[in-house]
């Protein structure tokens, strides 16, 4: 009886350890890259646009300084040569279907290279309440009635740093629509997160992600397609 309680501990341990690798790392089949190949961050702001696709990824806003093995490169895609986290290319997908705006959300001091320092210190700023700042900023919000948010779930909310952002400007009367690049924890706590952090704004559903296809049908059911528009 014993033992069997001893094994059911081990396999508890087991699973949570393989879903905290997977939220970091969920492509177990990446190429190597090096360092100079992986992506600082796609930004394209444009005068005149009503939707605006903001999003958070750990590629851009971690150092990286050597090649990037199977292992440490495991949460990343590469395409055409460059290397691209899965909220960069659900984002991109995003931009692609609305002809919006993409802002990508930096912060100034960058994630470490390693699993455990990441996964420490997203774990540390969560317990702290804690507000990273941004090394980079929209210029007119105003100009935006819609915002679709993307980013990870990071223990079953969003990185602070999103946090950062909303508190930032004034989104009343914008309508927010998130997707999560996480479909094991899928939005977590991040829609009423938003919903406390803009109280006067529409926010919606959003939609725990995939791939590239269920943003891009998920966009064009809410009539959000460039065609539709």
């Amino acid at each position: 009886m014993k033992k069997g309680k001893v094994m059911i501990g081990i396999i508890l341990v087991a699973i949570v350890a393989l879903v905290a690798w997977r939220l970091f790392f969920p492509n177990i089949l990446a190429e190597n890259a090096a360092p100079e190949d992986v992506s600082k961050g796609t930004v394209s702001m444009n005068e005149g646009g009503n939707i605006l696709v903001a999003y958070f990824s750990l590629t851009g806003n971690r150092i990286y300084t050597t090649e990037v093995d199977a292992v440490t490169l495991a949460s990343l895609n590469i395409q055409d040569g460059e290397v691209l986290g899965n909220a960069e290319i659900l984002a991109r997908a995003a931009r692609e279907t609305t002809g919006g705006d993409i802002f990508f959300i930096e912060v100034s001091e960058k994630y470490p290279e390693s699993f455990d320092g990441t996964s420490e210190r997203s774990s540390t700023e969560q317990s702290q309440d804690a507000r990273p700042e941004l090394a980079a900023h929209v210029e007119n919000i105003d100009q935006y009635t819609t915002v679709i948010l993307v980013s990870p779930t990071w223990w079953g909310a969003l990185p602070q740093a999103v946090l950062t952002f909303l508190e930032e400007y004034d989104f009343s009367g914008k309508t927010i629509i998130p997707i999560a690049t996480s479909q094991g924890s899928g939005l977590g706590t991040g829609p009423r997160q938003i919903t406390a952090a803009c109280p006067d704004a529409i926010v919606e559903e959003g939609l725990s992600a995939n791939d590239v296809s269920d943003v891009t049908e998920f966009l064009q059911d809410m009539g959000l397609a460039q065609q539709s528009l």
